[in-house]
């Protein structure tokens, strides 16, 4: 049992193994108080276990099991999950969101390697963003995918960017109707009418306040210094 802290929310977890303590560990505060607690049975990780081909440790299966019910809740205090590589530029976070295999944590890494330090990663694969005093924030998290790009920290969104291959590079702006459909692919859909409402207006609030992009390119460095010219104004 341990607390850890996402998006200034403070969470109790009572686990099973110790790889979900691991995975947590840059996140775990002293604190005899929480926000909400959250645990998992054994048969909803042999459940978890089910819906995949993976072999992983039980741990791991706990973690997802956990992270699921993390979001649900969280939802709450203006939280919602987004499915995207999250970095950071200068002061600035900007959401990467592509579907599967597009090469949104490729295109990160050009953009790290362009500007060096003035790059950071919020979070590699599943941010959180919160509202706060009708801003959108987005935070780290634990799970921040296979590549663990991550760190314990938060950024005002400054813009979404959706990802399409191509050979040539081009980015072009985005009216908020034509982003929310690509985006709604890419968060975590609740089960409740009253739970759908609320994501939807946390992420109704998030396009109000930042700017959308369509970006297409190829994996050059010619591609990171497209995107960095556009979004970035």
């Amino acid at each position: 049992m341990f607390v850890i802290e996402i998006a200034k929310v403070k969470i109790q977890i009572n686990n099973r193994y110790p790889y979900l303590k691991k995975l947590c560990e840059d996140y775990i505060i002293d604190s005899t108080t929480y926000d909400f607690s959250v645990s998992v049975s054994e048969d909803e990780i042999e459940n978890e276990k089910k819906q995949t081909n993976e072999h992983f440790t039980d741990g791991y299966f706990e973690g997802i099991c956990v992270y699921r019910k993390i979001c649900k809740e969280i939802l709450k205090y203006d939280c919602f999950l987004m499915h995207a590589c999250t970095i950071k530029i200068d002061d600035y976070a900007y959401l990467f969101l592509a579907k599967s295999g597009t090469g949104k944590t490729t295109h990160c890494r050009l953009l790290k390697e362009y500007l060096q330090d003035r790059v950071s990663y919020i979070n590699g694969d599943k941010p959180i963003i919160r509202i706060i005093d009708g801003i959108p924030y987005a935070f780290g998290t634990p799970w921040n995918g296979k590549e663990r790009y991550g760190s314990n920290t938060s950024a005002k969104i400054k813009a979404l960017i959706f990802i399409k291959r191509d050979e040539n590079n081009s980015i072009t702006p985005l009216s908020k109707d034509e982003l929310l459909d690509k985006v709604i692919h890419q968060i975590l859909i609740p089960t409740t009418t009253e739970e759908v409402t609320k994501t939807f207006d946390l992420l109704n609030i998030t396009l109000d306040k930042t700017k959308q992009y369509l970006l297409k390119c190829n994996m050059d460095i010619s591609a990171a210094i497209c995107s960095y010219n556009a979004i970035t104004k």
